[in-house]
């Protein structure tokens, strides 16, 4: 089964969109890991869209998030 993690970049700060809790909290594993990303949200319901919802609060490279998202997909 493929997972999807969305990410709006015309928010500020940038937000995550996922089926669930536990896709968003790997994603956050590896960039803390791999990349030292600690800024961020907890995971929390996304009312408007469905599904989960975080935020980044430090700047990202675009390819760096796109190569995470791709490690827990």
């Amino acid at each position: 089964m493929t997972h999807h993690i969305r990410v709006d970049w015309a928010q500020d700060p940038v937000s995550l969109h996922a089926e669930s809790v536990d896709l968003l909290n790997q994603l956050f594993a590896i960039l803390r890991e791999q990349h030292g990303l600690k800024k961020r949200s907890i995971p929390m319901p996304d009312h408007e869209n469905g599904g989960f919802v975080a935020f980044l609060y430090a700047p990202i490279d675009p390819r760096v998030l796109a190569a995470a998202i791709e490690e827990v997909a």
